[in-house]
């Protein structure tokens, strides 16, 4: 299924053509990987290559880990059988401090510290190499390129305990692994002492959370560790800044039949603690030995930039185990946002058949692959429920489309066009049924569901949500999560998972004025880090701060036209939303920039990144390359220069703010010329505005 755009939204994952460049180092060693080359080292390269440190000081506990380029340093310190003390470490980037007394730990009910007094057996070190294919991603490949130390220990009780430790050249991740035998008591976990300890002078950019039970859509604060509330909940990835320009940033990976992890501020100590999601019995994690938890991750780099463009929390998930060739990305209507409309006034009901034919006439013109139905004018969701609202009530029937939907009908009109079609659905609609609601969904003939009001990242959760994406590999349909935790990598585990929301995006812009584009770029350097982020893109009426008034129908958004354009290039997504009504995109300028960008890539570099401020990334698809910028503030000149294009003239088509942007922010100007690789271009963009540009080879060097 799918339209005409160039985007391949519409098609599966082809070869890439063109130059490539190195992308982000990232590490996986799973059985079934597309490429191995997993080197067990020697004894006597475990030690010259692994650790730094002297034979006596690994007797006492002491262990380092150094990334392939050296830039990643790591020292563990095992006390060796001390009572009560834990393990602990630090991390050196480019021989800067940047963690300096991080703790590991796991706590079982009763209060029992496994780790505490823990000493260690073995030290196995081994080095993991592999090219990892990366589907509908911001690369084609990324290079899995790490080095591994297993320290098994022997905790005080007897139980057999192994800290899994990696240094990339990008990140340092860790994952604990608990022993048991099939058959035992399952463990019952009730916290990690799991922590992370910033050292010297830093600036934390976090999303502040009041508890656990949310859908993480609130604004990103900055500010210094030290005040930071003592015990305030912090949503993950938590991106902190350093003087002379290193960055962090802190999550995890392959979050599966755990709980999500928050941090929270130490009062005693100062360190940024692991806060697991409680279950509704209190303990954070139930789970059978022998258990292996997720991967907690500290992305590092040159600046908050070169954290976009890692591609570690991808491979860090397992690869997927079943056929991945019906996936089809692509772009997405998304009637709600608009408030079902087509034209600037309501005429045909939403549900009706002939409202179908003309947006299904619109997609098929226009190169969207996909039309979504949702709910009628009163938010009453597609499927049968005894009232009205989006809530499911004891009437609520997933499997049922309600009498007033000829749904057979719709279908038929969508086959003719070749478009496919998505739909909705509330998660306590199907929870208890997942199996066969989604047998019936690929029946009816939906291609993709978003699946909303998760609100939480508990263990109940996060394995609901597996179940889901299993029911909807099995049925060949698409998934989006919306009121929805973070990423953790499942991309690569299950491709079909186009998006997460987990942010404040400019759905709220309906409601009240906080999605800035101030906002937008702090969440860029947050939450955007975890992986792709559906955000509501397409608004195309633009209002000035001072004439933004939010509204549920053909609502206003804040930024330029030129931002909102930028942000389909900015940001991950390869099934954003175009969710503005259809006439609202006739005969406008940029409305050729949104049918003909991709969703996905083959190279991703960040060119310049600054929180809350700039953030301007250049993208590949095949042989052509696409430049976005979204900027916050004062109106201002970005200069880029062109460094990336191989030698020779390209065409560059440029949708930037127009000169009366600043007063009328939906004014965009359109220019064409040729460039030489190696130019500088420069971009006068308006208060909250942006660019793109297109450029694509016409003559070689």
């Amino acid at each position: 299924m799918g339209g005409k755009s160039s985007d391949g939204g519409g098609g599966a994952r082809r070869a890439s053509a063109g130059p490539l460049e190195p992308v982000a180092q990232c590490g996986a060693d799973y059985p079934g990987s597309v490429t191995k080359a997993v080197r067990l080292l020697a004894l006597g390269a475990v030690i010259a290559a692994v650790m730094a440190a002297a034979p006596a000081a690994a007797q006492e506990g002491v262990h380092e880990l150094r990334s392939p380029d050296g830039r990643v340093a790591v020292t563990v310190r095992v006390p060796a059988g001390e009572a009560g003390e834990l393990p602990a470490w630090s991390l050196r980037f480019r021989g800067r401090e940047l963690v300096e007394d991080g703790r590991f730990g796991l706590v079982l009910e009763g209060g029992t510290e496994l780790f505490a007094g823990a000493a260690v057996d073995s030290a196995v070190a081994r080095e993991l190499d592999e090219r990892v294919a990366i589907l509908f991603g911001k690369a084609d490949h990324a290079r899995a390129r790490a080095r591994e130390l297993r320290l098994e220990l022997r905790a005080a009780g007897g139980r057999g305990l192994v800290l899994v430790l990696r240094a990339y050249d990008d990140a340092f991740a860790f994952r604990y692994e608990v022993g048991g035998a099939p058959g035992e008591e399952p463990l019952r976990i009730a916290a990690e002492t799991t922590a992370f300890d910033l050292a010297g002078a830093a600036l934390v950019h976090a999303t502040w959370l009041p508890h656990f039970r949310t859908s993480h859509e609130f604004p990103v604060q900055s500010t210094p560790p030290e005040q930071i509330p003592d015990g305030q909940l912090l949503d993950t990835p938590l991106t902190a800044e350093f003087p002379g320009g290193a960055a962090l940033a802190i999550t995890e990976a392959a979050l599966r039949r755990y709980a999500g992890m928050s941090l929270r501020r130490e009062a005693e100590s100062g360190r940024l603690a692991a806060a697991l999601s409680p279950r509704d019995d209190g303990l954070a994690v139930v789970a059978a030995v022998p258990l292996v938890t997720p991967w907690r991750v500290v992305l590092v780099g040159d600046g908050v930039g070169a954290l976009l463009e890692s591609n570690t929390l991808y491979c860090l998930n397992e690869p997927p185990v079943f056929d991945t060739s019906w996936i089809r990305p692509g772009k997405l209507t998304w009637p709600w946002w608009n408030h079902y409309l087509f034209e600037a006034e309501h005429s045909e009901p939403i549900l009706s058949v002939e409202s179908a034919r003309k947006h299904l006439d619109w997609c098929a013109a226009n190169g969207i692959a996909y039309h979504a139905i949702v709910a009628d004018e009163s938010d009453t969701p597609w499927y049968r429920q005894g009232r009205r609202g989006l809530f499911p009530d004891a009437e609520t029937d997933p499997t049922q489309p309600r009498a007033d939907l000829d749904l057979p009908a719709i279908r038929k009109l969508a086959g003719e066009r070749g478009v496919g079609l998505w739909t909705w659905v509330h998660q306590a609609a199907i929870r208890g049924r997942v199996e066969e609601s989604f047998a019936a969904f690929a029946q009816l003939g939906w291609s993709g569901i978003m699946v909303d009001f998760l609100d939480r990242d508990d263990q109940d959760t996060v394995e609901f949500a597996e179940e889901v994406l299993a029911a909807a590999a099995r049925h060949h349909v698409l998934v989006h999560f919306h009121g929805m935790y973070k990423p953790t990598g499942w991309q690569r585990t299950f491709p079909h998972l186009m998006n997460h929301e987990g942010s404040l995006n400019l759905e709220y812009l309906k409601w009240g004025g906080a999605c800035t584009p101030e906002h937008t770029l702090r969440v860029v350097f947050t939450r955007l880090l975890a992986g792709p982020m559906d955000y509501h893109l397409g608004g195309f009426r633009a209002a000035a701060p001072a004439d933004f008034q939010p509204r549920n129908e053909a609502p206003l958004v804040l930024g330029t036209r030129g931002h909102m354009l930028g942000l389909y290039v900015c940001l991950d997504n390869p099934a954003p939303m175009v969710a503005d009504f259809p006439a609202a995109y006739r005969d406008q300028p940029g409305f050729d920039c949104l049918r003909e960008v991709p969703t996905w890539w083959d190279e991703t570099r960040v060119l310049q990144a600054e929180v809350g401020r700039l953030l301007v990334s250049v993208r590949r698809r095949g042989s052509v390359w696409w430049l976005g910028a979204i900027a916050a503030g004062e109106a201002r000149v970005v200069e880029v220069p062109l460094k990336f294009l191989p030698a020779g003239e390209h065409a560059l088509r440029l949708w930037r703010d127009g000169a009366g942007a600043a007063e009328d922010p939906n004014q965009l100007e359109i220019e064409e010329r040729e460039v030489r690789a190696g130019a500088v271009l420069r971009v006068l963009v308006a208060p909250g505005g942006g660019f793109v540009a297109r450029l694509e080879r016409t003559t070689g060097g």
